[in-house]
């Protein structure tokens, strides 16, 4: 009776594996990181917005996009507006969580530099939210923030 019990307990574990393999696994991309912007473009109220070249990447945040499977960031048009979308893929989990770092820190320094001089660009900086999928990162700074980063996460659904 022992060794039935192992053998029933054995399969009810390789049952448990094998339904929750599929759980917290590898993520599945989207077709771009363009395609994900064009998704938040027609969703989301934006102000006027600009990607930022290569050069602009490397001397505002030291981020190397050439490095960088996949890199799309959009910046506001109007210099008084901290709106601004990063949407990137980097060359794996870690190096994501790095670049999410980056992000939060970036964040901190946007608060730092609003709190007296724009409280409602303030206010706008308080709602970013970075994302992390896997090897991609998304950072959001816009009143509709929550909305983006939702839709980045749809993207991998």
């Amino acid at each position: 009776m022992a060794k039935h019990s192992k053998t029933i307990f054995l399969l009810l574990v390789a049952l448990v594996l094998l339904l929750t393999g599929g759980c917290g696994g590898k993520v599945t991309a989207p077709a771009d990181m363009q395609s994900v912007w064009d998704s938040i473009q027609t969703s989301v109220p934006l102000p006027g917005m600009r990607p930022l070249s290569e050069k602009r990447m490397m001397d505002r945040y030291g981020m190397d996009a050439s490095a960088l499977p996949q890199v799309l960031v959009m910046v506001s048009e109007d210099s008084l507006r901290v709106d601004e979308v990063w949407l990137v893929e980097t060359a794996d989990d870690a190096a994501a969580k790095e670049l999410a770092a980056m992000a939060e820190g970036y964040v901190g320094q946007i608060l730092r530099e609003q709190k007296d001089y724009s409280p409602e660009q303030y206010a706008v900086a308080e709602r970013a939210r970075v994302v992390v999928k896997g090897p991609y990162v998304g950072l959001f700074i816009s009143p509709d923030s929550d909305r983006m980063a939702e839709i980045f996460e749809d993207a991998f659904s």
